[in-house]
């Protein structure tokens, strides 16, 4: 009887983080109801923004590893221009709207900021769970 082969890394890597960012959407839909329910609507923009800012520096994060490990042979400069540009400008207003609008609701953009923390968390328990079943 034959051994499947093992996925390539690279898939498996694109997996995992693939469901790092369902978890961490999944994480902010929980937080949101919770916190559109419970505290009204400037803590819901508080916690929209930090998590924002969360998930940009994520994903930025991402393909800077990426780029690092497995350098493409064409770099397009111009689309990585335009996205580095669009990613400034978003922090560039979710910062300040977390401050100035939101009024800094401390409980919310802890919330925000701690959406990719709860992703990874449930990846490690997807992995072991995956681990104690296989």
């Amino acid at each position: 009887m034959e051994t499947p082969a093992p996925e390539s890394t690279d898939e498996n890597a694109a997996q995992v983080l693939r469901r790092i960012r369902r978890i961490s959407v999944g994480a902010y839909v929980a937080f949101a109801i919770f916190t559109a329910i419970f505290r009204g609507f400037r803590p819901l923009l508080a916690l929209t923004c930090s998590a924002a800012v969360t998930m940009i520096s994520f994903l930025w994060l991402e393909e800077i590893v990426e780029a690092v490990l497995q350098p493409s042979p064409a770099l397009h400069a111009r689309r990585l221009t335009v996205r580095t540009l669009g990613r400034f400008l978003l922090l560039g207003v979710a910062i300040p709207v977390t401050l100035l609008v939101a009024r800094f609701d401390a409980l919310s953009v802890l919330l925000g900021f701690s959406i990719v923390v709860v992703g990874i968390a449930g990846e490690a328990l997807y992995t072991s769970l995956r681990g104690l079943l296989d």
